[in-house]
């Protein structure tokens, strides 16, 4: 009977790694197929064990690098999702509270994001100053086409058309992180919803008006604002991306959490609609501005709790 068992579950592993492998081929010509990549480990942990799904992992590396045309690309893929996949499936299997599970998850994710990041570096795939050089050859095309058509482009727009690539480059290490941290959001709620599906209990995320950041996250902020000054006063340019890449994460997270008490206080308090639709709106007209006035407030709230007083209150 334990043998049989044995092969089942082989056999569902195999499944699986066929599955994930398919998926990660999908994923290469439709981008957010790969939000559900980790899926079918994860459902392998809860469903057998560790063990079949490291096995099942290992058996999808294999067969990505059969029939994947670049092995970079296969690597990369397995890295990002494969021990997201085992993690979240850990998580929902110890049944860890939503919280929780995904600042594990999204840990995971960014430690496995700043690893696919070394690994292309390491090999020269990329190279931020490479493909700074690329877009400004493309820009100076662009300048060109317009100088055959009879228009020119003043030198202080080239400047900062110049100025804003190299900000855009640079910046790119901090929108992999939070494009992976975005993923693994979108990955554990619709993991959640398999799972459901599959007859298995699991635990439901907060309602967004309740998600909230601990107080020690401003040090991310503290950080990014000392490394970039630091950076800037003595001319150390790679700690000057440094801190401007973790003002980007920072900043985007406390403005996620300033949305989150936004929305707590429009339920909770007596507002009326049209009131409530004209702040929306010159949210969104003013995201400009309106989006640092919304990070501070989540920043206020990670020190303050400012919605602690109407907890008790129905959302």
């Amino acid at each position: 009977m334990a043998s049989f068992l044995n092969t089942r579950a082989l056999v569902e592993g195999a499944f699986m790694a066929g599955l994930t492998t398919v998926m990660g081929l999908l994923g290469i010509i439709i981008p957010p197929i790969l939000i559900v990549m980790p899926i079918p480990l994860a459902v392998l942990v809860m469903r057998r064990d560790l063990r079949v799904a490291v096995l099942s992992l290992a058996v999808t590396g294999i067969l990505m690098t059969i029939l994947y045309a670049n092995p970079l690309q296969a690597a990369v893929l397995l890295i990002q999702f494969g021990p997201l996949g085992l993690v979240l499936g850990l998580l929902y299997k110890n049944y860890v509270t939503a919280g929780h599970a995904l600042v594990t998850a999204s840990l995971i994710s960014v430690i496995a994001s700043v690893a696919v990041i070394a690994l292309v570096f390491l090999i020269g795939e990329l190279n931020l100053a490479t493909l700074q050089a690329a877009a400004n050859t493309s820009l100076d095309k662009v300048f060109q086409m317009y100088q055959q058509a009879g228009l020119s482009v003043p030198p202080e727009e080239q400047k900062l058309l110049r100025d804003s690539i190299k900000t855009a480059v640079s910046l790119l290490p901090a929108i992999w992180v939070l494009s992976s941290v975005l993923s693994t959001v979108l990955t554990y709620i619709i993991g959640s919803k398999v799972l459901k599906r599959l007859g298995y209990k699991v635990s439901a995320l907060p309602p967004f008006s309740q998600w909230r950041l601990p107080w020690y996250s401003i040090w991310g902020l503290i950080l990014g604002l000392s490394f970039f000054m630091a950076g800037a006063k003595f001319n150390l340019n790679w700690l000057n991306i440094t801190g401007q890449n973790l003002l980007m994460i920072f900043g985007f997270s406390f403005f996620v959490v300033g949305l989150s008490v936004v929305v707590y206080y429009f339920k909770v308090l007596p507002l009326s609609k049209p009131f409530k639709t004209i702040m929306i709106v010159l949210l969104f007209i003013y995201i400009g501005f309106m989006y640092w006035a919304v990070a501070v407030l989540g920043i206020f709230d990670a020190i303050f709790n400012i919605r602690r007083p109407l907890i008790n209150k129905e959302i």
